[in-house]
């Protein structure tokens, strides 16, 4: 995902818990090890008796617990007196009439709602809505329905407190696919209807806006996590003068690909990365990624799916383009990055299962982690040793390069890698409210190796994006991880690209990656 950057205000960092999902970060919040653990992290009782007045709020199911949010809608599962008096706290007062029993709903029924709320909130969040290629008619509903963000974010609740209610469909072919996709939906919902709640000024922390946004967040790192890799980029790079970002940062502009030779070099890197796909994985017939060279953009680069099998991405060309870029646009970017996973989620999905859900994309949700990761992941996955040490010897001198540096220059470009974490680090101690502006455009240049200029562009991302940051290095860690556990430590062998051809064909949420 690259888009535009558009400003928006940071999170306090004393936002409270969301409710109703419990947090799957033990770390943090050690609700499971009982009322002990939950003093020691709260640090006093009252703390303590509010989560566990919250836990048995959402116990309508509590091995799956409901969903990140702000309320449960009224009168969803129970009488509006009922309600009332548990939003004081109160026992709740007997009435004579029963509470309304939820009506169970059908999974398509589900996934045709939440494409059309995933619309309507894309009316009020411009970007939220990264792609769609469902009927029309739904689109123009959304627009003329002007939903408020308040109806839509219970309009989702609802619709998850009915799918609690409901059993699973039936898929005898492939059972496991039945649960995967209403935990889906689940978590997609639950998703919306926090971004929802964000609209109307509820703040998270941002680790809680993660949870809330993409079902996970990452680890905490500290500044020695990075000394190892800093290290060896030390031992690596000239001995020039500068600080290390300076001489990191000058050893990657000598391996910039010349303007002249851009198209042919994408061309060359977009096709070798396509055939090794096609040597493990079945894509769609006619499917196709164009990539074009536009100027003047506030991004590298913007890939947009289309739909029937086809992506576009348009690459800014007045901004440098290193071998490295290339190399992450043709993998991430399109095979077996984003290309491929919307492509195959539209054969086997959408046309295959019939699944309407997946016709839309939407930025702020699991389903963007899951995406991310897959496509961060799929570099390692196509161009294991040696293949990527040829792969990159080919387009050094398809961009007239000294391929002699090649071997190098792969050393550089893997430690530089390891550096990853600490943009989400930055991120976090920025939006949290630990670091200021000036301080996070400092570390970023410390620990990640940024130039001042593109320190500044990361703070306008985090501005904006904000938590998203966490879906690119940790979502390719735990799809590396989910792959090498299931599919062998073998990178690329024909048992990982069976388990992530498996990932990206199913419906996934990024807890299920632990």
């Amino acid at each position: 995902m690259s888009a535009p950057l558009r400003l928006s205000r940071p999170t306090p960092p004393d936002s409270p818990l969301p409710c109703c999902k419990l947090p799957h970060h033990p770390a943090r919040y050690p609700l499971a090890s009982g009322a002990k653990g939950i003093v020691n992290k709260l640090g006093n009782l009252a703390a303590a008796t509010a989560i566990v007045m919250l836990l048995a709020a959402c116990a309508i199911d509590r091995e799956k617990p409901l969903v990140f949010g702000t309320q449960r809608p009224a009168a969803a599962d129970q009488a509006p007196a009922q309600q009332a008096a548990a939003d004081e706290g109160a026992a709740p007062a007997s009435t004579s009439a029963p509470a309304p029993r939820l009506q169970p709903i059908g999974m398509n029924e589900v996934a045709v709602a939440y494409v059309k709320l995933a619309l309507a909130l894309g009316e009020l969040d411009p970007g939220y809505v990264d792609a769609y290629y469902g009927p029309p008619e739904w689109r123009d509903q959304a627009r003329a329905d002007k939903l408020g963000a308040a109806q839509i974010e219970e309009q989702a609740q609802r619709l998850v407190l009915r799918m609690i209610a409901s059993p699973p469909e039936e898929l005898p072919s492939d059972p496991e696919l039945a649960v995967l996709r209403k935990s889906y939906l689940k978590n997609q919902l639950g998703s919306l209807s926090a971004r929802a709640a964000m609209l109307q000024g509820r703040k998270f922390s941002f680790d809680d806006e993660a949870l809330a946004l993409y079902d996970i967040a990452a680890p905490h790192y500290s500044e020695q996590d990075f000394q190892p890799a800093l290290k060896q980029l030390d031992a690596l790079l000239p001995k020039e003068p500068g600080t290390l970002a300076q001489r990191y940062n000058r050893y990657l502009e000598r391996y910039t690909v010349p303007r002249d030779k851009l198209a042919s070099v994408m061309r060359a890197a977009i096709g070798y990365a396509q055939l090794r796909v096609r040597a493990h994985l079945e894509l769609p017939p006619g499917e196709s990624y164009e990539p074009v060279l536009v100027d003047g953009r506030p991004w590298t680069a913007y890939n947009s799916y289309l739909g029937n099998f086809h992506s576009r991405i348009e690459i800014d060309a007045e901004q440098p383009v290193s071998i490295l870029r290339v190399l992450q646009l043709a993998t991430q970017e399109g095979y077996p990055g984003h290309h491929v996973y919307d492509s195959v989620v539209e054969k086997d999905l959408v046309r295959g299962q019939g699944w309407p859900e997946y016709q839309v994309h939407a930025l702020y949700s699991p389903q963007a982690f899951i995406a991310e990761g897959c496509a961060d992941f799929g570099a390692e996955l196509a161009f294991p040793d040696p293949l990527r040490l040829n792969f990159e010897r080919e387009l050094f001198d398809l961009a007239g390069l000294d391929g002699s540096q090649v071997e190098t220059y792969d050393r550089v470009m893997r430690a530089g890698k390891a550096l990853a974490p600490a943009t989400i680090e930055a991120a976090r101690r920025y939006l949290d409210g630990l670091m200021d502006a000036n301080s996070t455009a400092n570390w970023l240049q410390v620990y990640a190796l940024a130039t001042p200029e593109r320190a500044t562009q990361r703070l306008v991302f985090f501005d904006h994006y904000r938590s998203y940051i966490i879906n690119y290095s940790y979502g390719e860690e735990l799809v590396g991880r989910y792959v090498g556990a299931k599919g062998g430590a073998e990178a690329g062998s024909e048992a990982q690209w069976r388990v992530f051809t498996r990932l990206i064909s199913t419906p996934r949420v990024p807890t299920g990656l632990q």
